[in-house]
């Protein structure tokens, strides 16, 4: 039962990352003067346009 509840604790937070970082991959900044560098493996989440 416990091993259950985990992997489904485990699932949900990797959709809620996967869609965190699908949109912070499509995104810009809000600071105008400075935006970072993306590290290259988020580009695996952008969209195709």
């Amino acid at each position: 039962m416990k091993d259950k509840v985990s992997k489904m604790v485990a699932k949900g937070a990797v959709s809620v990352l996967n869609a965190f970082l699908r949109a912070d991959a499509n995104s810009a900044s809000c600071i105008i003067s400075y935006q970072p560098k993306a590290p290259k493996e988020l580009a695996r989440f952008k969209r195709v346009k």
